[in-house]
């Protein structure tokens, strides 16, 4: 099957909904800046998992699509305040919110997409006990977002990150919406605890090689293509697992030349070019890139407890887009 062109018109769909869920917001800057992202359009990834995770267990799309579009408010909340902290100016060849609509403006509206989602996810036509593990599932899932966007803060000053830590970070920054979007799915297509379980564990996998992915993409992409600017991630210092292994393999002048550029927000281009040239030689990309196909191919494998259908194949298509995407 070809992913996600096959769900084309169940993108549009949740587009449609997620759009029509800020027609409650009066105000006419505050529903603009909360619209801004979802309105740019977007794969909408995490409420697809959702309502396939559903219809894989034998449930219907529209069952998880609340609480799938829930999920993409959180996600959006993320980006707004993320793209504050970051400083960045464009994402997704627009301006971010906050260069649109002013800082202030950007939190306020990342606040109220934020409760906006908890009062989505409880539109969900589940019983009252399976509301209930869903709103916790959320809320749960925005706390551990908080950690690993502050770990991921806290490692561009640290001296040394291992691959370990790196790991758990983006666990929680990253990979806990789609382990939310496979469960919670999975809980409104009323799967079996094994089905559950099992489909949680392929979110997370597949969340983490889409994060380690998204770090290749970073360095060897254009920002045409990828949407926003690229080889940041060298400016801003992150401790992704590409540089963490290029730290562990290289010596002198050129691990004492990637030092003095990672972090460097005055580094030139031609400058970062030349990290990025570092972290390719020494192999540190390929390795990467290794490490993410072998997480999808680990989030496919927890698939066997599903009984073969097209919605099963739908999801091993899924894992395998997101180490293949190139935006």
């Amino acid at each position: 099957m070809a992913f996600p062109e096959d769900y084309s018109g169940r993108v549009r769909e949740i587009n449609e909904q997620l759009m029509h869920s800020f027609d409650v917001i009066q105000d006419k800057n505050l529903k603009g800046a909360m619209a801004h992202y979802p309105a740019a359009g977007g794969k909408r990834l995490r409420p697809l998992l959702a309502t396939i995770a559903s219809e894989a267990v034998g449930g219907k799309p529209n069952s998880a699509m609340p609480f799938g579009i829930a999920l993409e408010m959180v996600h959006n909340f993320t980006l707004v305040h993320d793209d504050v902290m970051d400083e960045d100016d464009t994402r997704r060849g627009i301006k971010t919110v906050h260069a649109a609509y002013g800082i202030p403006e950007a939190i306020l509206s990342g606040d109220a997409l934020f409760a906006r989602a908890f009062e989505v996810a409880l539109d969900s036509k589940a019983k009252d006990s399976d509301l209930v593990r869903l709103v916790e599932t959320l809320a749960r899932s925005v706390r551990l977002l908080a950690e690993g966007q502050q770990m991921d803060m806290d490692f561009e000053t640290a001296k040394t990150v291992t691959s370990d830590q790196y790991m758990k970070m983006i666990e929680l920054k990253t990979a806990v919406l789609y382990q939310a979007a496979a469960q919670g799915g999975a809980i409104c297509g009323g799967a079996s605890k094994a089905q559950e379980d099992a489909l949680a564990e392929y979110g997370r996998l597949m969340g983490l090689g889409f994060q380690i992915w998204d770090d290749v993409l970073d360095l060897l992409s254009d920002q045409e293509t990828f949407g926003k600017p690229v080889l940041n991630d060298i400016r801003n210092g992150k401790k992704t697992l590409i540089v963490i292994q290029a730290l562990e393999d290289l010596k002198g002048p050129e691990r004492a030349e990637l030092l003095s550029t990672l972090g460097n927000e005055k580094a030139t281009k031609e400058e970062l070019v030349r990290a990025r040239d570092i972290l390719d030689e020494v192999g540190a990309i390929d390795h990467a890139t290794k490490v993410a196909d072998g997480l999808i191919k680990q989030a496919k494998e927890k698939l066997s407890v599903l009984k073969d259908s097209n919605h099963k194949t739908a999801l091993i298509a899924f894992a395998d887009f997101m180490v293949k995407r190139k935006t």
